[in-house]
């Protein structure tokens, strides 16, 4: 089965990875690895992490090509396992604490993620939502970036997370509320 252009299609890719066609996994790695990092980035606000994790997603990936399902759409099982690493790097991360260095103006984890245009409002704005997004609790900050920056359905945000639909509707609610409070300062009165 071929796509339009004459590339090949994931299916096609997967199955032949699964006899040990290595360039096989490098061209879907190739074709994902821009999402990838893009939500990994997403998650984990930080570019070194975000470049290790992306690493790690697809090491993994290529490990446990052979159990892959073909039921299942290439996508999503790629993006589950790269927002399973990042949850569980997020909450080793919340177990340690930055400690800002003196003379810093932003220390610790908020440094990789400052918008290098300051004095803007929208760069004020930007770096204010990073922060509150980074204090979000993992698993609520995953659907945020699912649904916002992925732009992922309910029901393909399920899928990725294996949660069911209500679970991701109320992690949701819960973190567009905190988030509204973190960002009170920037809403009508």
């Amino acid at each position: 089965m071929r796509e339009s252009q004459g590339k090949a299609s994931d299916i096609e890719l997967i199955r032949r990875a699964k006899s040990g066609d290595t360039r096989a996994f490098d061209e879907l790695m190739t074709r994902y690895a821009e999402s990838i990092y893009r939500l990994v980035f997403s998650l984990a606000r930080n570019h070194a992490d975000a470049d290790d994790l992306s690493q790690e997603t697809f090491i993994r990936a290529f490990r446990a090509i052979g159990r892959y399902d073909e039921q299942y759409r290439f996508y999503t099982w790629l993006h589950r396992i790269a927002v399973n690493l990042c949850i569980n790097h997020l909450k080793r991360k919340q177990r340690i604490r930055f400690v800002p260095l003196p003379g810093s103006e932003i220390g610790g984890e908020w440094q990789d993620i400052a918008d290098p245009k300051t004095g803007t409002g929208d760069s004020e704005l930007q770096r204010d939502l990073d922060r509150a997004l980074c204090k979000l609790p993992a698993e609520q900050r995953a659907v945020i970036v699912l649904r916002v920056k992925e732009e992922l359905s309910y029901n393909e945000i399920s899928e990725v997370l294996e949660i069911p639909v209500g679970t991701v509707m109320s992690r949701l609610n819960r973190a567009r509320s905190r988030l509204k409070r973190l960002l009170k300062d920037y809403l009508p009165v």
